[in-house]
């Protein structure tokens, strides 16, 4: 009767919130702390160049000499692709110095910013990073 259609309601209005919110997220930059930029040297140990976005892990020394497995999330493949960046661009055994927005729950990695190649060429993401190749390329 009436209430079972009002319990309906309630869960697909419920539902819709849910799933909308979960889509909402996958774009958000909550997940980073935007005020500020870690800067870490390591070694490429992965490169992911997929969709929805493209991952570099990089192995870091820690003060004990053990290595700790930093990811780098950039943008997606083709937004990538048309700012002059290829999957070849980074070899596992690559030294690197990345800049990034960190999580902001303290994780090791964060969102692309810049990165300094081995042969000291700077690639940068959009934005304000852009001075920065700017200033050292």
């Amino acid at each position: 009767g009436e209430k079972m259609k009002k319990i309906t309601a309630l869960f697909a209005a419920a539902l819709l919130f849910i799933t909308a919110g979960a889509a909402l997220g996958h774009h958000s930059f909550a997940m980073f702390d935007q005020t500020t930029k870690v800067e870490f040297t390591g070694i490429v140990a992965e490169v992911q160049w997929t969709n929805p976005h493209v991952w570099i892990m990089v192995d870091v020394p820690s003060d004990d000499g053990t290595d700790i497995s930093w990811g780098v999330e950039f943008t997606s493949k083709v937004h990538l692709t048309r700012r002059g960046f290829s999957p070849d661009l980074f070899s596992i055994g690559d030294e690197v110095t990345f800049s990034v927005s960190p999580y902001a729950d303290g994780s090791p990695g964060g969102r692309f910013f810049w990165v300094q190649m081995a042969n000291g060429t700077y690639y940068c993401d959009v934005g304000a990073a852009q001075r920065v190749c700017q200033d050292r390329n």
